[in-house]
């Protein structure tokens, strides 16, 4: 009888195979994008996953996020996926962490990894695993996905240039579309995620990934391979870590698309949501709802998600600069 692998071992070797298991990855946004990557890396038998998400399940995610269903909804998308996983290969090991990633955090939560696969939709965070990369060594593939394109790009400074040798600094915020702006189609996200595994399998075997940033316009029948920059930029060559070295404690910001707010704090917390509940449901006099790592609960107009990491979504009309003191006034930070 053929075993799980018997099929890829055929392509890859029986050595390049087995060194899979030894393998621990870090997979860092559990969207679109991370919903494609990790299933491929499972499946192949990558030794160990870190599956790292801040956020939960929406209904707005399953037009194109693979991993989750209806069943899912409210759900945080690390937990919900390390269990599709689990169910799609049981012999591996899988880590979720419902965590912001900030230059608090970002050393220890991307620590000892062979790879940084990026199912990010941010800027922010891609710029703080380049300086992870920077700092450790540690290969990553940059990959995005907006309307019908995408691109894929396996770094690895010093052996090859960063993110910052081609983008200095993030663009800033209304720079880019974003799925809410320009939307997203889902086959034009499973393209990329699945080219972004394959370059992650390339790299966990041994075997060279590619070194042009390769961009896919699938709607419109374009495709480029960019060379990479000649010249390497002084963060790659000076080991500058910008981003990790920053510091601020606490950020309000309206949510993309949506009526609400998201508070994030750095570094991130350990609240005690049991406290917190007592003093919400005296605050409110109504009934909060601990699940896990999370409480939710209203305040007025308002559903409020506290994360025992700190981190807090609003949803409905507060503002931002109303959300800072309501969140001052309720966790004490």
């Amino acid at each position: 009888m053929l075993d799980r692998y018997s099929k890829q071992r055929i392509f890859l070797g029986r050595a390049a195979d087995e060194a899979l298991r030894s393998k621990r990855v870090a997979v860092l946004g559990l969207g679109a994008l991370g919903s494609v990557i990790a299933p491929w890396l499972a499946r192949a038998g990558v030794g160990h996953l870190t599956l790292i998400d801040r956020d939960l399940v929406e209904a707005s995610n399953l037009q194109r996020q693979l991993l989750y269903d209806e069943s899912d909804l409210g759900g945080a998308k690390a937990e919900v996926a390390a269990k599709r996983l689990a169910e799609a290969n049981s012999s591996i090991q899988l880590n979720a962490v419902v965590a912001d990633l900030t230059s608090g955090n970002a050393r220890e939560l991307l620590a000892d990894f062979d790879l940084i696969c990026d199912g990010t939709d941010n800027f922010e965070a891609r710029f703080l695993i380049n300086d992870v990369a920077i700092l450790t060594g540690t290969p990553w593939i940059y990959a995005g996905a907006i309307g019908g394109e995408g691109v894929v790009w396996p770094l690895n400074p010093p052996r090859t240039p960063c993110l910052r040798c081609l983008l200095e600094e993030p663009p800033a915020g209304g720079d880019v579309d974003t799925c809410d702006s320009a939307g997203v189609l889902g086959p034009a996200v499973g393209a990329i995620g699945s080219w972004a595994a394959l370059e992650a399998l390339k790299v966990l075997t041994g075997k060279q990934p590619h070194t042009d940033l390769v961009r896919f316009d699938f709607w419109n029948d374009e495709r480029q391979f960019l060379n990479p920059p000649r010249t390497r930029c002084r963060f790659c060559t000076e080991r500058i870590t910008e981003f990790l070295d920053a510091r601020w404690s606490l950020r309000a910001s309206a949510l993309c698309g949506l009526e609400g707010v998201q508070i994030r704090v750095n570094p991130p917390g350990r609240l005690d949501l049991a406290a917190l509940k007592d003093r919400l449901e005296t605050r409110t006099r109504s009934p909060w709802r601990q699940a896990g790592m999370m409480l939710k609960g209203r305040e007025g107009a308002d559903e409020i998600t506290l994360f025992a990491d700190g981190r807090a979504l609003i949803h409905g009309p507060m503002t931002p600069e109303r959300a800072r003191g309501w969140y001052t006034e309720v966790v004490g930070c």
